[in-house]
């Protein structure tokens, strides 16, 4: 028969408090059948011994629960300062790329420069060689030739200095190329410097969605039933809008999710812009999704950023390749750019629908929604709660056919809209870093 020796018997109050029920009806059952008190005497120990091994594996679960929360809690911390530095690295990539153009520019100008200057002194010296071919009469041997003379003299006293001159500037002209050819060649330097930060960046991005992913396998099985649900959803709807309300009816009938209890520290990503990440208070079991802390999406009206770095932007009501009008702005950006969550929230919708693509919708409070369209990739789940600067998704490596509002471009464009209680609102007066040096 199984006992746990006396060093290894708890003395919980609590514990003997919830065994003693148990005891109890043991007793009363006894009263019916005296055999079994006499045949298995150690039966109460063994109930006793066994709610201590599960009391014990219920507390070893729940420090597991509470070491992976924490876990998932520093991998988020880790994604939004990766993702931080991986939108530094394009933006120094792109700048790079832009002194170089310019400095290819430059070198261009001063080559015609060179090419012309090169065609006078050419002229000049086929002039040179012409008069040294037929040199001006000496006067002690024809003096009523002094007409020629004079002419000959006049005009090696214009080309001489016109000459020295010409020589003078060519030679500032190569300087100045020498000049710019170096330092094309250190850009070109600093941009393959820049490109393996860049990729290594990435590298460690991805590394860590993946462990992400892992730490949050548990809860894909719910989030996988919830994301069948609203496939069908998107199956039935037919507009945006009508995606939007779907989904809002959806989210009133449901029952709060509560979200896992993240050990996380105030969340402030490290861009060089005003940072307006709410700070994150320790939630919870029971905080649902949508309580999120921190400011509301209307007071951040102009303080947020952008979710890629942008080449160009088209804006809002601008038309698309098909001419059409679109209801959100288009933001060209680099091959591969990290695309972040502009604002914390709640996803309400990750996966294909219509012409879009690839759309998350990521609902920020206040009836809000942000739309984002045109990635080859997304990183996250329906129901995840996201923060602002946190890793949402992936740019392709060119332009899709399908993008909403492509500009014929090869780069690949992300399509924005903002929409509130499922109507189109212009986006820009809500972000600090919009690019306008491309308007279309």
């Amino acid at each position: 028969m199984k006992r746990l020796k006396p060093k290894h018997r708890t003395t919980s109050t609590a514990l003997r408090i919830a065994v003693l029920p148990l005891s109890m009806a043991l007793v009363s059952t006894s009263s019916v059948s005296p055999a079994f008190a006499e045949t298995d005497p150690g039966r109460l120990e063994e109930l006793q011994d066994e709610i201590e091994d599960r009391t014990a594996r219920q507390q070893q679960l729940e420090a597991e629960a509470k070491a992976l929360a924490a876990e998932v809690g520093k991998i988020r911390q880790q994604l939004i300062d990766a993702a931080a530095k991986v939108r530094t690295g394009e933006r120094s990539v792109t700048e790079s790329e832009d002194r170089i153009t310019g400095l290819e520019a430059a070198q261009a100008v001063l080559l015609a420069r060179l090419e012309v200057r090169r065609q006078e002194l050419a002229n000049t010296l086929a002039a040179l060689q012409r008069l040294n071919r037929n040199p001006p009469p000496a006067l002690a041997v024809r003096p009523d030739d002094a007409v020629g003379a004079m002419r000959s003299a006049l005009l090696l006293s214009t080309i001489v200095p016109e000459l020295e001159r010409e020589a003078q500037d060519i030679r500032e002209r190569l300087a100045e190329l020498d000049a710019v050819r170096t330092q094309l060649l250190e850009e070109r330097k600093t941009l393959g410097t820049a490109s393996l930060t860049l990729d290594k960046d990435r590298s460690e991005l991805n590394r860590l969605l993946a462990a992400k992913v892992a730490a949050e396998a548990e809860r894909r099985a719910a989030a996988d039933e919830e994301a069948r649900a609203l496939a069908a959803l998107s199956a039935e709807a037919d507009t945006l809008k009508d995606l939007i309300t779907k989904l809002e009816a959806r989210a009133a009938s449901r029952r709060p999710i509560p979200r896992p209890e993240l050990a996380l520290p105030a969340q402030n990503p490290t861009f060089p812009a005003p940072s307006t990440t709410p700070s994150v208070r320790t939630p919870s079991r029971q905080t649902v999704v949508a309580a999120l802390p921190g400011p509301l999406f209307s007071a951040s009206r102009g303080l947020i950023r952008t979710p890629v770095e942008s080449i160009s932007v088209k804006p809002f009501g601008a038309r698309d390749g098909a001419g059409s009008q679109t209801q959100g702005i288009t933001i060209e950006t680099r091959p591969l750019a990290a695309v972040t969550a502009p604002f914390d929230g709640r996803i309400a919708f990750a996966g294909p629908f219509r012409r879009y693509g690839q759309l998350l919708i990521l609902e920020v409070g206040e009836g809000y929604h942000l739309l984002l369209a045109g990635m080859a990739r997304i990183d996250g789940i329906v129901g995840q709660n996201v923060l602002a600067g946190e890793p949402v998704g992936t740019m392709g490596e060119s332009a899709r056919s399908e993008n909403t509002g492509s500009a014929g471009s090869d780069r690949p464009s992300l399509y924005l809209e903002l929409r509130r209680n499922g109507n189109p609102v212009d986006p820009e007066p809500w972000f600090v870093d919009m690019d306008r040096k491309a308007r279309g």
